[in-house]
Formats: C-alpha cells, structure tokens, sequence
C-alpha cells in the first residue's frame, strides 16, 4: 500500500513540476508579447486619440444556471476586450480569437456621466446604470497564460493592471459621489427592491 502511495505522490510532484514550468514559460512568453503588442494597436486604430490612452487586456466572464427539476446545470460565458482607460474614460474594444489570429469588433464607451453607480475591487470594476442595474463587471488582471480555450492569450501587464485598479478607485469615487452613492451595498439592495 504505501508503494502505491509513494508512487502516486511521486506522479503528482512531477505532474506539477510540468505545470510549473509550463505557466513559467507562458508567463515569460506575456511580457511583451505578440498579443500585447496587437491590443496596443487596436486601441490606437480604434479609440479616437487612442495614444493618450493606458491599453490594456480585460476579460468579463457570467455564470448562468439552467435547467430544471433534479438536473442545475451552469454555463460560463467569456468575453474579451481591449481596454482604453484614462480618466473619467473608458472604451472597451470586443476581440474574438478564431485559430490564433485576433480580431475585433465595435467600440464601447463608457464616460464617467454615463454611470449611475461603480464598485471596483483588486482586480475588477462592476459598472452599474444609472437605474442602478448592473452592467457588467470587467476584469484587468495582470497574469494572462493560455491555459485552455477559454484563456486565449500570453499576456503579462503588471503596470497596466495596476493602473486599471488605481482608474478604477478614482470612477468609483467621482461617479458613486456625484450620484449620491455613500453605501454600494445598500444602493443595490435599494436598486433590487424598485425592480
């Protein structure tokens, strides 16, 4: 028995040992990759004065139950965006990856005047309405590794995603403030009750 064990330990040390090393080699890969490179430059051919702009990779992700009776079943949708951000600005540019090569689609703006409510969190913004309905919620992180499908990219952005979550404190702070927010959780549950 403990053979077996020994064995079976030795096997996942190795299979994380391959891990490792994979996610440090995709990490290398993100610093100035070729994928970082082109959402810098969909930014700058789609955002109108795009250079004055911080890039950046976002990513949105919404899990939705389904089913019924015995059988709950969840899907989990992804999104992918080049990022435009400085402030009171932030334009969202949709990329679609089919086989490698990066496309993109129409832009989105979102000014500040244009939000009813932000909650911003290490590493995500949640923009709401102005009724208060949530948007949606877009995440900056730092480490992009192509992980599966569903992770797409080699993008390692540790300055931009600081700077996202620094832009994002500001928009919490102007937007919550000149529409009266001083408690995001009680101006959700306010905003919950009216619908």
């Amino acid at each position: 028995m403990s053979q077996y064990m020994i064995i079976g330990g030795s096997a996942l040390v190795i299979l994380f040992i391959i891990f490792y090393i994979k996610m440090s080699i995709d990490e290398k890969k993100g610093m100035d990759s070729e994928e970082k490179q082109k959402i810098k430059n969909i930014i700058k051919r789609v955002v109108p004065d795009g250079e004055s702009y911080m890039a950046a990779y976002g990513t949105r992700e919404e899990l939705t139950l389904g089913g019924g009776g015995r059988m709950i079943t969840t899907t989990t949708s992804y999104w992918y965006y080049a990022v435009a951000f400085r402030p009171g600005d932030l334009y969202l540019v949709p990329l679609s990856f089919d086989g490698g090569d990066m496309s993109y689609g129409d832009l989105i703006h979102f000014g500040k005047d244009d939000l009813g409510m932000v909650e911003a969190k290490n590493g995500y913004v949640t923009l709401f309405d102005k009724n208060r309905k949530e948007l949606f919620t877009l995440f900056v992180v730092a480490s992009n590794t192509k992980d599966d499908k569903y992770h797409p990219v080699n993008i390692q952005q540790k300055e931009e995603a600081e700077a996202f979550r620094q832009y994002s404190l500001r928009l919490m702070e102007e937007v919550n403030a000149a529409n009266g927010i001083t408690d995001i959780k009680a101006a959700k549950k306010e905003a919950r009750k009216q619908r």
